[in-house]
């Protein structure tokens, strides 16, 4: 791939010219860091934000459709063509995950209209963004339309598709080539290489779960901060002065809620604490995986991070191997 240079001093005209054509979204801090809609380029944090970006895409209520007696309303494609700036390899391949659900799956064409409208520029992460990391055990791929690396008083910014070769071509003025490719090293993010397996499918029974099981609220926080996790709920919202008019909505949901897979005669599939705790690691290190090639956890440590009593199954597994080998 084509690598370029851009002088650091010239990357806020960069982003404020983007602003001229396409919506800009990037890492923003307030109270925590988040991605949102940018004003001004100088507001951008680089850090790794703290929630996800997969709201953009796939999003967190989202009408399906409109219903008034017996007419049918789908709300209009209203999407803007997006440039998100700042994404780190862990999100990046969080895209990835998500693509395969509902693009290669079943297509889903609200996801489709979102992706399809979008710029993914990432910034590298030279080390590990937080003590939560693990993004170096999850065998994460390159995936970007443009890749920033931070070379002290410029940028080097790799292609990585026609969409980035287009913007490059779009916004020439500010890139200019060099001679060189990026090297392996230069792509490694240190620290980040805390989970020693390959796989837990053997540890399903281990006892070593159950300290994390006693200490989980089942608040469903990790599977809210997760770039990756896809669990929904459909409802049909109407008002009670007219029963004949309302909306379809698909929302989140968690698979850490009991009521997640109840059904009808009230029969909950996994009730247990502990069957829903190990479901969600399974879910993340294992079935994705069988299914897909890859597993579905991309390392972001968001999970460990935002848990109200910070459980850190990363931790735990290793040490199950540890007492494996004693």
């Amino acid at each position: 791939m084509q690598v370029f240079r851009l002088e650091k001093k010239r990357l806020m005209p960069f982003l404020r010219k983007v602003m001229r054509s396409y919506e800009l979204v990037a890492p923003v801090k307030t109270d925590l860091v988040r991605f949102e809609k940018i004003k001004n380029p100088k507001s951008i944090c680089f850090e790794k934000p703290y929630f996800p970006v997969k709201g953009f895409f796939f999003k967190k209520h989202q009408v399906l459709f409109e219903f008034d007696g017996s007419r049918v309303k789908i709300p209009a494609n209203n999407e803007p063509e997006r440039v998100f700036f700042g994404l780190k390899k862990c999100d990046l391949n969080a895209i990835i995950r998500q693509d395969k659900v509902f693009l290669e799956d079943a297509e889903d064409p609200y996801y489709k209209a979102s992706r399809e409208k979008s710029f993914l520029l990432g910034f590298h992460c030279d080390e590990a963004c937080s003590e939560y990391c693990f993004c170096g055990s999850m065998e994460l791929v390159d995936f970007y339309d443009l890749m920033f690396y931070d070379k002290g008083n410029h940028f080097l910014v790799e292609e990585g598709s026609e969409k980035g070769r287009f913007l490059i071509s779009k916004f020439k003025e500010f890139f200019k080539p060099v001679p060189r490719k990026i090297t392996q090293e230069e792509k490694e993010i240190k620290g980040t290489d805390r989970l020693k397996k390959n796989s837990i499918t053997h540890l399903y029974d281990h006892p070593g779960w159950q300290k994390d099981v006693e200490n989980c609220f089942s608040c469903g926080a990790c599977t809210a901060l997760c770039p990756t996790c896809y669990c929904f709920e459909i409802h049909d919202e109407v008002k009670s002065s007219c029963l004949s008019k309302g909306c379809r909505k698909r929302c989140w949901s968690s698979c850490q809620l009991q009521s997640f897979t109840r059904v009808a005669g009230d029969h909950v599939f996994r009730e247990k604490r502990e069957e829903r705790f190990k479901h969600r690691i399974f879910h993340q290190l294992g079935y994705f995986k069988e299914k897909y090639g890859m597993n579905l956890c991309v390392g972001c440590g968001r999970c460990i991070e935002g848990c109200p009593t910070r459980i850190d199954f990363i931790k735990t597994i290793n040490e199950m191997e540890d007492e494996q080998r004693e």
